[in-house]
């Protein structure tokens, strides 16, 4: 019987120039670089087996391997053809980075049950022939339940259709039009075959499609880190980008190397080089090595690398992790040195630890910016530690966006003697509007030691208004009887121009330094630099009071409280909370209120939420008392009037 077997060997022939053009390129461990891999070897297979198949059919030998020859080399091709159409379904999956678990039944059921059936079909007709069988002459018959194998081979190909539909949103345009591509030219190749058999032109519309996913969509270079051999930054986003778009659960180990500089500047570059590279070796490999577990390392910048863990298991990412963790806290041989790396690791997890991709970086950002200096190797991202670092960088970007729009406000708490007697003076409190519009109390998430431009500019606004209101309503008297408490940061007392911004924000609204009182942290205070200290004694000098809140609560210094111009001490309210819980924390409370009275400095009690606090605020003898029980902020307006209603009701 004669064929025209051209085409396959045309196909053969593509097939190896893409093998041997592909040595040139980097050899990528990726998801996609893999199941790409699969695709062209099965279709290679194919041609190879039915190539020898018509051999065989064109000269029949009167051998006794001849029928099983020919039986092989048509089993062989059987089944690489139904499996190119199913590495093709994997392909798919593989471009919008779907993981496959064959261990769950579901997945197996959608991807493997098909070519199992397949394989077991093949199998059975090499003792019955079901699929198709060979005459005495050497000639192919088709078999009875052939339509089979046509059925399964449509069933991945119509399954990589609905991939496409379902998820067209996720492709690009160019991913859409050659995956398409693949499907019409398969269609035509089966097409043609089955109603012409001595064509053999399926195998070559198969090695055309994969060519074009060749040409158009294999192309790692830019996917690729070529110093290390390893995918990006960019491959990293992008497959993160696919998978919280197809809000797919999944986890992300991220290891980081603090002390890359450090290494270069005492081993050497190449040294240090060396080093990393084993480093990413080490991380390309250590999942599927101890824990057969599929996964993908990507170099996200330059001390910090990803681990994308392809498992539904929270479980398996963890034990992944530690062993990670185990391994960074071993020396790494290299040049006939052991080599200590200074390195944490953190898991990841999505929908539980960010919502998007930009979430994600801006996490990660700052949790590799707080590691550096931890004891422990594996961090935890979920600790109240960078929850409150969370707050703080929020603050940040809420306080910038705030001030451009111009919608952030004042409000005025007004501060009570122990009499309740209205004494004029209110703590200025900014509040920052979110992008809902909700007005955001900011005092929570100002932080002690970090330094923000945002933040020294929140500041000087706040300054800037509490001259313009006292201004207004002092009307010019230098004596003016209204005060006003004004919090600062760490950042903005310690610029070294700062005594001249305040200066000049005082000249501009008209206002004396007198009435405004300086509000810091204890821990700011005791942590400040000689220039913030130098700043606040010129602002002494010019009568600008200095008050200590949440006294009790951070980093003390008697010393340098007492050095100096502090009026007042404000007490955390967790030293009243103790002090009523505890005898003995009681008697240090009204000791340390002793103390500062000993020295002409009032106390007062800030944060007072409740009764209970306001009665052990009275009873350890503070002067003043602040917080929303004892009266919530208010708008300027709102604050004056109740200052008179005051007086007017007695």
């Amino acid at each position: 019987m004669q064929y025209n077997y051209y085409f396959d060997i045309c196909a053969i022939c593509i097939i190896v120039t893409i093998a041997v053009t592909s040595l040139s390129r980097r050899s990528v461990p990726a998801y996609r670089q893999r199941a790409y891999g699969l695709l062209i070897s099965t279709v290679f297979i194919a041609a190879v087996a039915e190539r020898i198949e018509t051999i065989l059919q064109m000269h029949p030998v009167a051998a006794w391997w001849y029928p099983y020859a020919e039986m092989a080399a048509g089993s062989v091709y059987f089944l690489a053809h139904m499996f190119s159409a199913t590495t093709y379904f994997y392909y798919i999956l593989a471009v919008l980075d779907i993981y496959i678990n064959f261990t769950d039944l579901k997945s197996f059921l959608i991807c493997g049950f098909g070519i199992t059936t397949g394989f077991i079909l093949v199998v059975i007709n090499l003792f019955y022939p079901i699929l198709f069988y060979y005459s005495s002459d050497g000639i192919y018959h088709r078999g009875k339940l052939i339509w089979i194998c046509y059925l399964l081979a449509f069933y991945y190909v119509l399954g990589g259709v609905f991939l496409m539909l379902r998820y067209n949103h996720l492709m690009r345009m160019k991913t859409r039009v050659v995956i398409s591509s693949y499907i019409v030219f398969v269609f035509i190749g089966i097409v043609l075959q089955y109603f012409y058999p001595t064509l053999l032109i399926e195998n070559f519309c198969n090695t055309i499609s994969a060519t074009l996913v060749y040409i158009t969509l294999q192309n790692p270079s830019e996917m690729v880190d070529d110093s290390l051999n390893m995918l990006n930054r960019k491959a990293f986003l992008e497959g993160l980008d696919l998978k919280v778009r197809r809000k797919s659960s999944h986890a992300i180990i991220f290891v980081t190397i603090d002390n890359i500089r450090a290494l270069s500047s005492e081993i050497g570059y190449n040294q240090s080089h060396m080093v990393i590279k084993m480093i990413a070796k080490y991380l390309k490999s250590v999942g599927y090595k101890t824990m057969k577990l599929q996964s993908y390392a990507y170099r996200y910048d330059e001390n910090t690398f990803a681990v994308t863990v392809q498992a539904n298991s929270e479980e398996k990412a963890r034990h992944l992790l530690a062993v990670i963790a185990q391994r960074l806290d071993e020396p790494w041989n290299s040049g006939g040195m052991a080599i200590r790396i200074e390195g944490h690791c953190f898991l990841m997890r999505y929908p539980e630890d960010y919502m998007s991709y930009s979430e994600l970086m801006s996490k990660l950002e700052l949790i590799c910016d707080n590691i550096a200096d931890r004891k422990e190797i594996i961090v935890d991202v979920d600790s109240n530690e960078f929850k409150e670092l969370k707050k703080a960088r929020d603050f940040d970007a809420m306080a910038r966006n705030a001030l451009e729009i111009k919608t952030a406000s004042i409000r005025y708490q007004p501060m009570l003697s122990k009499v309740y007697r209205i004494n004029y003076c209110a703590d200025v409190i900014c509040f920052l509007t979110d992008e809902n519009g909700n007005e955001i109390d900011a005092r929570q998430y100002i932080t002690d030691n970090k330094v923000t431009q945002a933040l020294m500019d929140t500041d000087e606004y706040v300054y800037r208004r509490a001259c313009r209101a006292l201004a207004f309503w002092n009307a010019g008297d230098k004596k003016g009887k209204y005060r006003a408490i004004v919090g600062l940061s760490q950042g903005e007392i310690s610029k070294n121009d700062f005594v001249r911004r305040m200066k000049k924000i005082l000249r501009e609204e008209k206002a004396e330094a007198s009435w405004i009182s300086l509000k810091l942290t204890e821990t700011t205070l005791t942590t400040m630099n000689k220039v913030a200290e130098h700043n606040l004694r010129i602002m002494g000098d010019l009568n600008s009071n200095i008050i200590v809140d949440r006294f009790g609560s951070g980093y003390g210094d008697l010393d340098r409280i007492l050095s100096l111009p502090v009026s007042q001490v404000n007490l955390d309210v967790k030293v009243l909370r103790m002090a009523r819980e505890s005898e003995k924390m009681r008697l240090v409370a009204e000791g340390m209120v002793n103390l500062f009275h000993d020295v002409s400095i009032f106390v007062g009690a800030s944060g007072i939420e409740n009764e209970d606090d306001k009665l052990m605020a009275e009873e350890i003898g503070c002067d003043y008392l602040i917080g929303d029980y004892m009266g919530a902020p208010m708008k300027d307006s709102s604050y004056v009037k109740f200052i008179d209603a005051y007086f007017e009701e007695g």
